[in-house]
């Protein structure tokens, strides 16, 4: 049995309308804490919404981009290909 990664979740509030970024990032982003490059992910919250499940779905993504599955470049790619049915 292949032991299981250890996964830390770490998390940075910022105001909104102060943090400009990407709604559906294509690139990695990450960020320096004390010499150690530590990887940065921005979810979007607005007042009232399951912050237990966003954070979920944001750590299932980040196991399927390390299992190779990008899955924002093939939802994007998909709806490419049926915006271009029409």
């Amino acid at each position: 049995m292949r032991p299981k990664d250890e996964l830390a979740a770490d998390r940075a509030l910022d105001r909104p309308g102060t943090n400009e970024s990407e709604r559906l990032p294509l690139h990695e982003q990450a960020e320096d804490i004390l010499g150690v490059t530590v990887r940065k992910v921005v979810i979007p919250v607005a007042a009232g919404r399951n912050l237990a499940v966003l954070l979920e779905a944001a750590v299932r993504n980040y196991i399927l981009q390390l299992r190779g599955i990008h899955s924002t470049a093939e939802f994007m790619q998909r709806q490419q290909a049926e915006m271009k049915k029409d």
